[in-house]
């Protein structure tokens, strides 16, 4: 069996898309090769959240996993103690780098962020291994966008070091295809580039609610809470439904923004919001089986229209018609699958009007959460998706 050594800086029990689409990966992969992962002990979003024993319940069992501790603790607001955490991971994989005895057949990297990639070419050189990088964001081109929250020379450096990275790995995989142009227009390679989406297992796409709702609604929203995502116009809404009793808003999450939209819950008043701390992904799925419409938001700005958030695969596996704020290849994705109705910022009186369409009607809702489930059994489903991980790592 091929031996492959995986580096990812996120991993369960961690939650967020990217440790859910390294569990997926890894898993399969483990079913044909022997698997070895690199990784850091459990810290994002707080390194407290993984004292509680809920979440270990979701980490991967028959993985050889090597975790290294870190001396960062809390990161997630401040861009530089985020960078403290990058350069010293990047040393601790060096130095098992430097000392590790075996060899590996293939070397998987995930990024962001880009160090974990550039330990991965050290070891592709030390082990004359496959170099395969998985690309779940354009981190460069997320940073520019974001103007304020890193040093233009930080933002130079990145953009050196992805070219080098692109150039050197043996085949790139995305989890959008909204990424691939601007990938190739750095490689001019095309055939380099493989599409394979985040996905769901099958348990989770069997989990498809009875649709037999009680008069309350609840509109949900999942995840990240900083500053790609669109958070006003939730907030907006819930403010415009304040008088209707039976529809509240739950929020999970965390992120830069999450105790600031706590306090302004608070301030505001609005008893029809519910937020929730980050919780297990199993918990999580038990909240979407219980809720009947989910909400996404993504704010203007042409590199997010290249994204597919994680929660809007999630919100489709679990069959949760879709409303919210986004456009580009997130929005292809929803009107395509039939999955919901999207719109752009200045829009929002269709919105509201569409949302209570949606709460008003559960047929229309059964409707849109069923097309999103079939979508997601079709080509967000692992079972399906684990032949293009085997086609993209092991042929040449």
């Amino acid at each position: 069996m091929k031996k492959i050594l995986v580096i990812t800086q996120n991993f369960p029990p961690e939650i967020g898309s990217a440790a859910n689409r390294m569990r997926g990966i890894c898993h399969y992969l483990n079913d044909v090769a022997n698997v070895t992962v690199w990784t850091t002990e459990p810290h994002y979003p707080q390194k407290e959240l993984y004292k509680q024993k809920d979440f270990w319940q979701d980490a991967p069992k028959g993985l050889k996993i090597e975790r290294i501790q870190t001396k960062s603790k809390r990161f997630e607001k401040n861009f530089f103690r985020r960078l403290l955490l990058y350069v010293e991971v990047l040393f601790r994989f060096y130095k098992m780098i430097l000392a590790e005895k075996n060899t590996y057949d293939a070397v998987f990297v995930t990024s962001p962020p880009l160090s974990i990639p550039l330990i991965g070419l050290l070891a592709k050189r030390k082990f004359k291994a496959k170099f395969v990088v998985d690309i779940r964001d354009l981190w460069p081109e997320t940073l520019s966008a974001l103007k304020g929250i890193s040093p233009k020379i930080i933002r130079y450096l990145n953009y050196r070091v992805e070219r080098l990275i692109y150039w050197k790995a043996d085949k790139l995989i995305v989890n959008s295809e909204g990424f691939t142009e601007y990938i190739q227009k750095i490689i001019k390679d095309k055939e380099k580039i493989h599409f394979l989406p985040n996905g769901l297992t099958s348990s989770e796409l069997a989990l498809v609610p009875t649709f037999s709702r009680l008069e309350k609604i609840t509109v949900v929203y999942t995840g990240n809470m900083g500053i790609a995502q669109d958070i006003e116009s939730l907030f907006r809404l819930a403010e415009d439904f304040q008088e209707n009793r039976n529809v509240r808003f739950l929020l999970i999450g965390y992120g830069k923004h999450y105790t600031e939209i706590r306090q302004k819950v608070l301030d505001k008043g609005l008893e029809n919001i519910v937020i929730k701390p980050p919780e297990s992904r199993r918990k999580v799925w038990e909240r979407l089986q219980n809720a009947d419409i989910a909400y996404i938001g993504l704010k203007e700005h042409p590199i997010f229209e290249t994204v597919i958030p994680g929660k809007l695969i999630d919100y489709m596996g679990a069959s949760l018609p879709i409303i919210g704020i986004t456009s580009g290849y997130s929005k292809k994705i929803i009107e395509k699958a039939e999955a919901g109705l999207v719109f752009n910022k200045n829009d929002y009186a269709n919105m509201k009007n569409n949302l209570t369409q949606l709460i008003e009607d559960a047929h229309l809702r059964q409707y849109y959460g069923r097309n999103g489930n079939e979508y997601a059994q079709q080509n967000f489903n692992w079972q399906v998706n684990k032949n293009l991980l085997y086609k993209i790592i092991f042929e040449d």
